[in-house]
């Protein structure tokens, strides 16, 4: 769905653009933006060798667990801020994660007028995320940066 060379402008484009026509795609979009974006914030930020940090990310799925690794991963031993730090609308990314829940599993449907609100409130927090990698000198765009396993030596 999006590439590791979108910027934020471009997949924010993506988002959007099924507003109109399909609003509950675009609150989808917006929350997959947000999962993704925030995932690879976690890839580039963590000290653990990719190859060891991606099995271990395979079974984070809600916002509490992704909390929870990101605390793990990038606050533990570190001055990081936790991720509801961070992303400063924490609680509006919890309604509009709510509201994609009930769209995903048949609950509701949504207008552009009631989809609107939670795009906004997770586009915002994409932003927080990427801008907080920018300050630390981690930009998500192009390559991942490449950490080795340390080898025991006997």
């Amino acid at each position: 769905m999006f590439l590791a060379n979108d910027s934020k402008e471009h997949r924010e484009s993506k988002v959007r653009r099924f507003l109109m026509t399909d609003p509950g795609i675009s609150l989808l979009l917006a929350a997959v933006n947000f999962e993704w974006t925030v995932c690879r914030a976690v890839l580039f930020l963590s000290k653990r060798p990719n190859s060891e940090l991606r099995p271990l990310m395979a079974s984070y799925y809600s916002l509490d667990a992704y909390k929870e690794l990101w605390r793990s991963e990038i606050v533990a031993g570190s001055n990081f801020n936790p991720l509801a730090v961070v992303v400063r609308n924490w609680s509006s990314v919890r309604e509009a994660f709510n509201a994609r829940n009930r769209f995903v599993h048949g609950r509701d449907r949504y207008t552009k007028n009631m989809a609107t609100p939670h795009i906004e409130a997770l586009l915002r927090a994409t932003g927080y995320v990427d801008d907080y990698c920018n300050l630390l000198g981690s930009p998500l765009l192009g390559r991942m940066p490449t950490r080795r396993r340390t080898s025991k030596k006997s």
